[in-house]
């Protein structure tokens, strides 16, 4: 079982019906093992207040910021 959070950080404005959406999630496992993510995603409206993502890039956090765990 895991806890999974994800926050909305920044949108902007790419053209009428496109935005680019940065945002975070942090998850935690069972055994108390926790990682990062940052998802920067673009944003397309597909109809009258309904928006998809049309692409996605995920970058996994690999190195804790303050090194720990680091040999």
């Amino acid at each position: 079982m895991a806890l999974t959070l994800e926050d909305r950080l920044a949108v902007s404005e790419v053209a009428p019906d496109r935005v680019r959406a940065r945002s975070k999630g942090l998850g935690v496992m069972a055994n108390g093992s926790s990682g990062s993510v940052t998802y920067e995603d673009t944003v397309v409206r597909v109809g009258t207040g309904v928006w998809r993502i049309s692409h996605r890039t995920l970058r996994a956090r690999r190195v804790p910021l303050n090194g720990l765990g680091q040999g």
